[in-house]
């Protein structure tokens, strides 16, 4: 699998994981917010560094969907 196909398979864990963090969607309902409550009770540091991971995997693969970088190495673009 060439990096496009990782970055685009990282989205959706990168996606679950934001939406834990905001308590959206599935996250948001009375009976899964404990997963969102004990997710916020985990140390600071360890929350902005998988939201900044997260978040860099989002853009990445953003980016590659909206044709805006490609990501593919030079050798498979020829």
């Amino acid at each position: 699998m060439d990096l496009t196909g990782l970055i685009l398979l990282a989205m959706l864990p990168a996606m679950a994981l934001t939406m834990l963090n905001l308590g959206i969607g599935p996250f948001g309902h009375p009976k899964f917010i404990r997963h969102h409550v004990s997710y916020r009770k985990r140390p600071a540091i360890m929350r902005h560094t998988i939201q900044l991971v997260c978040g860099l995997i989002l853009v990445a693969g953003a980016l590659q969907l909206l044709g805006l970088a490609d990501l593919t190495p030079s050798s498979h673009n020829q």
